[in-house]
């Protein structure tokens, strides 16, 4: 039997709650065939009909189940299609609730896909608080990659968001992946000592060419 199994379930009542929760949207051909959320920062599915899309696995995690700096990580998404016919699947996956800094905050979004059945595409994008942060390009091909840093306010809290969105042509299947993550930026203390080294570096080659032309 096709099973939809929600991870991390809360057992006991004395287990602190946690702030992220977890929702997936499936949208077949434009037309929504499926849901499932987790209050808990953690959701798996297995063997799931979406439509003409099977689900055969599908991890996310977000903050509170990752260790630093992963925000929300979507990694093994693997999807067949065992009919004919050209049909297009989505899956809008959102973790609300995250803690922010209420500033400017780097983030890196890292795309990947494996295994697509040629005449297949998908395309992947990531979302803070419903802006759009990052977009892959369309990967055509058996595999491909890709990754791009940006930069977005967020509050005291924020929603992080990923979207797949995989047109089929035909039988076939895809495994994808999608992960955001937070990035540092060097320290004030830092971009000091970069300044110094390169007017050092500078000073060093105006020395050297006045020393050549005196010799000269």
């Amino acid at each position: 039997m096709k099973s939809l199994v929600l991870a991390s379930v809360l057992a006991l009542a004395a287990v602190p709650a946690f702030a992220d929760a977890i929702s997936l949207t499936a949208t077949c051909d434009n037309v929504v065939c499926g849901t499932a959320s987790s209050p808990n920062g953690t959701l798996d599915i297995s063997d799931q009909a979406f439509g003409p899309f099977n689900l055969n696995s599908l991890s996310i995690n977000s903050a509170t189940f990752l260790a630093p700096p992963g925000v929300l990580s979507t990694n093994t998404l693997d999807v067949d299609q065992t009919m004919l016919g050209t049909h297009t699947l989505t899956l809008d996956i959102v973790a609300s609730g995250l803690t922010g800094i209420n500033d400017v905050q780097n983030f890196l979004t890292t795309f990947s896909v494996s295994g697509q059945t040629t005449g297949w595409a998908i395309i992947e994008k990531s979302f803070i608080d419903g802006t759009l942060l990052a977009t892959s390009p369309i990967f055509t091909g058996t595999d491909g990659s890709g990754n791009s840093l940006n930069s977005q306010f967020v509050g005291p809290t924020f929603n992080a968001e990923v979207l797949y969105t995989i047109t089929s042509l035909d039988t076939g299947s895809v495994n994808g992946g999608i992960d955001i993550s937070t990035s540092a930026v060097p320290e004030p203390s830092t971009w000091a000592m970069m300044l110094l080294g390169f007017v050092g570096l500078a000073f060093m080659f105006r020395n050297r060419r006045r020393m050549v032309e005196m010799v000269a």
